[in-house]
Order: C-alpha cells, then structure tokens, then sequence
C-alpha cells in the first residue's frame, strides 16, 4: 500500500530555480503532508485477512501547527479498514502546512487500498507477525545467491510441518526453511472453517544487495 509520497517535486527544483521564482513558491501555501521517515504502519485488519476480504478507506484529519492530527474521520467498506487507516494517522507524525513561511492548522486526507488474493484454499503468509527473513552472514561474505522454494504444510491453527526446500546453497535452505518454518500464518479456510493445506513460498537470496536489506528483497 502506497503512503503518500515525500513534498511536490517544486519543493526541491525551486532550490535550482531563479530568485524570482523561489519567491513566488515560498508565497504558496504547502498542504500538510505525512511525514515519510516518522509514520505509523497501515495494518491489514486480521479479521478480513483471515476471510481474504478487500476493501478501500478513506480519511481526514486536522492536522495542528506542530504537526500532530487532532481528529480524523474515516468512511470505508469495512470497519476495520476505517479503524486502520485511523491508527496510521493517530500513530504518525506529519510535516504541517505553511502559509507565508509559518505553520498553521489544516486538513490531510487520503484514500487507502486494501487487497488480498480472494483464494481460500490457500494458507496466507502473515508477515505482520512473522520475523523477516535473515540473510546469513556467512552466505553474504562469500556472494551465495539463489532462487528457494519451500513448500509446507499449514494446519487450522496457522502452524507450519513437514517444510521442504528447493536445491540450492545448503546454508540458504536452511534459511529459507527457518523462515517458512517459523512463520505465521492464516490457515485455508473449508466452507468457512480453518482447514489443514499446502503452502507454497519463495525467497530470491541476491548477493549484490544494498546494505540495509541484508541480502534479502
């Protein structure tokens, strides 16, 4: 899902613009903005993941000088969704609007998407409260890389047995088994009941990484 993204691009081309020009964009009025290096997670209600449910919310808030929201009122095609994007706002900071070079009060809003394969039969990984995959160090040093499916058998209550890995680097199996093994999940569901099936997953472990992702994407 897509946060709202840093402040317009004229914020930053204005810097190589004329002095004339900078003075006219500095008379403009900036609309708060959700601070993109201090904001909240949007949460997946758990309730609709587990029934594979889609939805949409949308939300607006009073946004203070100092960069807090105050109230927010949201409308969505679930509760849950509505109670989400409201725990985003309420958990973040924003960066306030600005009229003629000074903070002041207004108002921030934001449609949000929720989407999720409608597919029953099949277990649902729940990363929100899984811990990420490890890339191991030993395999970063010496450049290991490889493509590891795993396939495991997830029981009604969202427990992982009997994982299996792909051939490849045997310290990346063993990586790509741990985390599989040791996830959560949301069991498949049988005419609404939680139901013991397959789950099918893969880690791509790419040795030519950035730094912050430790190997894995």
């Amino acid at each position: 899902m897509r946060l709202p993204a840093a402040r317009p691009a004229l914020a930053v081309t204005v810097v190589f613009l004329s002095t004339m020009i900078t003075a006219r964009a500095e008379d403009q009025s900036l609309g708060a903005m959700l601070d993109p290096h201090h904001h909240g997670q949007l949460i997946y209600p758990p309730a609709e993941l587990e029934q594979r449910k889609s939805g949409t919310a949308h939300i607006r808030c009073t946004i203070s000088a100092t960069g807090f929201p105050t109230e927010c009122e949201a409308s969505a095609s679930q509760p849950d969704f509505a109670l989400a994007a409201e725990h985003l706002a309420y958990s973040s900071k924003f960066l306030p609007a600005y009229e003629h070079g000074s903070p002041v009060q207004s108002t921030w809003e934001y449609a949000y998407t929720f989407h999720v394969h409608p597919d029953l039969t099949t277990p649902l990984l729940d990363k929100l409260h899984s811990a990420p995959p490890h890339y191991p160090e030993a395999a970063d040093v010496a450049a290991l890389g490889a493509h590891i499916a795993v396939t495991c058998q997830v029981d009604p209550i969202g427990v992982a047995h009997d994982c299996t890995a792909s051939e490849g680097p045997a310290i990346l199996k063993q990586a790509s088994l741990a985390y599989f093994g040791l996830a959560r999940y949301y069991p498949a569901l049988k005419d609404g009941q939680p139901v013991s099936a397959q789950y099918h997953g893969s880690i791509n472990w790419d040795s030519s990484h950035p730094v912050d992702q430790k190997g894995f994407r």
